[in-house]
């Protein structure tokens, strides 16, 4: 099936509401556009440059597992090799990649753990139509995904870069190699071409280096980058290394062997070439993260006397200051609403009143000012923040609920500040990335936090001593190696740990984190975010439930919200075997959002599934763990959510409505427009269910 009608057939496939989420990921505009048809969408779709907003919602498994794609689809046609009937390499789309192939380059084409987590992160890529199936045990790619995850540059052969040394160089490689240096240049060439053209050989040399080299060599032959020597070389002059060489002993090493040689683009750089980076390549797999890297924490009884008391306890007294700052935030914004500068930021002398009335904490008004605009709380009218006409419904919810909407909607706060800036000044870009979301990968991290553990640092502690210029701790190194790994956008961004360190504070002051520890609302919110990129309706019942929890008395094992008991296997609420086990985590989601995996222990009832299996559960994020019946109790609540994704309505396994906090924010109303904007530019035909685009039978 070739690429467009393959396409065409995944989408048909879908529900309206699964194709809303894929429009979400188009450049805006391109839905409301007066033209816009299904052949044009589905033009769009294939070219990553159009859809900055599905790099968002991508970890880095996601990311590896198109890197890998696209590097089986490069070392079948030999690194990009232009031919004469493709034209230049940067034109040509990429051909299929089958699916054992793509494990294999994985190192999960056996049956396993890492095989049932391959082919999850593959699933979620086919539901994001960032691949789609071909029809025939395969993956189509898009249409510009060599451009976006291949080699930057098409690299040269060992024959041509030789061609660009000088003789002094290419009698230097030779010696290296065994090779006697005082033949001609030709003899020279062909001695060393023969050497490197056997894959055998160059394996040999890259087991022989140091493991530091050993690396670099892997990051040039999977990525192409560049080894920079700071020896200028012009147009047309052949490339020349100062006989002491070049001042790094590991870039001497790599090139005396051959296994860097001058690109064809003039410049300071060396790059692999193209034998070598094949013989590189087919003898290692790609790297594959499933899951962040293990945390090295210590016991919380070494953070606080009272140990999961004065979590609990301190998770209580940020839940009543946030609370209290919550209603008299309100009141000081009804009462003067605060003046926005040209750039549409807040005025100095606002924040600083704002501050005062949130008993002078400024991350505390921060987070709820910004907080409050992802609800929909707050508006501009007339160049000031006032409060919006659902303020009146948010002062009939109960303090449990505000709560718990107040976190949700923190967490989907984007970096890029709204009306208050971050201390740390800069406005991350927008670019191809999408939007960097910190507090979102944080709230997915706390529950890779086990039980009784702790990271043993401290948000204010941090910034404080960052602003000193020490080094961050083993915690926040792994809290930031954490966040990246569920949103790499971030790590793209400035100031990078600096952002996760300040996420890390607003965190504590939103009673998830107390002493590096998550609390239950901590995990609550974790399990909301990891099951949908949009926390739509805000204020769902599970997050109720461990505010509740926090504010209350400490709860006994039974009285804790679903899925937060404390296993010794470890499981969904973070257990020390969490990240290890087969089964996934599965809570109300619209099908098609996009939540991330959460592995958690046993595997009881769950099998592997394939990317474009038909199956109840397709969309992303949508895992359900099987377990009896309260699988098939799962099932029809999951059956009941897709029935309202997106819409402010989440259904319960009895079918009773649950709508959360009851206010729509500028991202749920742009959703609900979308979702009725698929529904008219695709006819009912299009969608594998009825009408009104709901799930077939």
């Amino acid at each position: 099936m070739d690429r467009r009608t393959a396409l065409e057939s995944h989408v048909r496939s879908m529900t309206a509401e699964r194709v809303a989420v894929l429009l979400t990921t188009l450049t805006e505009g391109v839905v409301r556009y007066a033209r816009a048809t299904p052949p044009t969408l589905l033009h769009l779709l294939p070219i990553l440059a159009y859809r900055p907003g599905a790099f968002e919602r991508l970890t880095l498994a996601h990311h590896q597992v198109l890197y890998a794609a696209v590097g089986a689809v490069e070392d079948r046609e030999r690194l990009r090799e232009a031919r004469a009937d493709q034209g230049t390499p940067w034109e040509r789309v990429p051909g299929p990649v089958e699916h054992e192939t793509l494990l294999a380059r994985l190192d999960a084409d056996r049956p396993g753990l890492a095989r049932v987590r391959a082919e999850s992160t593959v699933a979620d890529l086919v539901d994001l139509a960032l691949m789609w199936p071909d029809g025939r045990n395969g993956y189509h790619l898009p249409d510009d995904a060599i451009e976006q995850f291949g080699l930057p540059h098409v690299p040269p052969t060992v024959r041509e870069g030789l061609g660009r040394l000088d003789l002094a160089g290419v009698r230097r490689v030779a010696l290296t190699l065994g090779l006697d240096p005082t033949r001609e240049r030709a003899t020279l060439t062909d001695g060393i071409e023969e050497v490197l053209g056997a894959p055998e050989r160059v394996v040999e040399l890259c087991h022989a280096a140091r493991h530091d080299v050993a690396h670099l060599l892997l990051g040039h032959a999977f990525l192409g980058t560049e080894a920079r020597t700071f020896l200028t070389r012009g147009a047309g002059e052949p490339f020349s290394v100062p006989a002491d060489g070049t001042g790094d002993s590991d870039l001497d090493w790599m090139f005396e062997h051959g296994l860097l040689l001058p690109p064809e683009h003039p410049g300071d750089g060396l790059v692999m070439p193209r034998e070598v980076a094949l013989a590189v390549r087919g003898a290692h797999p790609w790297p594959f993260d499933p899951a962040p890297q293990a945390v090295v924490g210590v016991p919380v009884d070494r953070m606080t006397p009272g140990g999961g008391a004065d979590v609990a306890e301190g998770s209580r007294a940020a839940l009543t200051a946030l609370a209290g700052a919550d209603v008299r935030l309100l009141e000081a914004v009804a009462e003067r609403p605060p003046r926005l500068r040209v750039d549409g930021l807040l005025m100095k002398q606002e924040r600083r009143r704002l501050a005062r009335v949130a008993d002078g904490d400024e991350d505390l008004a921060r987070v709820w000012l910004e907080a409050g605009a992802v609800l929909g709380l707050l508006t501009v009218r007339l160049g000031r923040v006032v409060p919006s006409e659902q303020s009146a419904a948010w002062r009939d919810l109960d303090t449990e609920t505000r709560l718990a909407a107040l976190a949700e909607a923190w967490a989907g706060t984007e970096d890029a500040a709204l009306w208050w800036p971050a201390p740390e000044g800069g406005s991350p870009s927008r670019g191809r990335s999408g939007r960097a979301r910190t507090r979102w990968a944080l709230a997915c991290a706390l529950n890779d936090l086990p039980w009784g553990t702790s990271t043993g640092v401290v948000g204010q502690r941090l910034l404080a001593e960052r602003a000193e210029g020490r080094e961050p701790r083993t915690g926040a190194r792994w809290l930031v190696s954490a966040v990246t790994w569920y949103q790499p956008s971030v790590e793209a961004e400035p100031d990078t740990v600096g952002r996760v360190l300040r996420a890390l504070r607003e965190a504590e002051l939103l009673g998830a984190v107390f002493g590096g520890a998550t609390t239950e609302v901590g995990r609550a919110l974790s399990r909301r975010c990891r099951c949908r990129w949009e926390a739509w309706p805000h204020g769902s019942p599970e997050t109720v439930a461990g505010v509740r929890c926090g504010l209350g008395p400490a709860p006994a094992d039974d009285e804790r919200p679903a899925g937060s008991r404390r296993s010794p296997e470890g499981g969904a609420d973070g257990g020390p075997a969490a990240g290890r086990g087969l089964a996934e985590e599965r809570t109300e989601d619209g099908r098609g959002e996009t939540g991330r995996t959460r592995w958690s222990g046993g595997s009881e009832g769950r099998q592997p599934r394939r990317a474009g299996d038909p199956g109840p559960e397709p969309g992303i994020g949508s895992r359900v763990k099987e377990a009896g019946t309260e699988g098939g109790r799962s099932r029809r609540r999951d059956r009941g959510a897709r029935d309202g994704g997106g819409s402010g309505v989440t259904r319960t396994g009895s079918g009773r409505a649950e709508a959360g906090c009851g206010l729509v924010g500028p991202g749920e109303a742009r959703h609900r427009e979308l979702r009725e904007a698929a529904r008219e530019l695709f006819a009912p035909g299009w969608f594998g269910g009825g009408a009104d685009g709901t799930e077939g039978a």
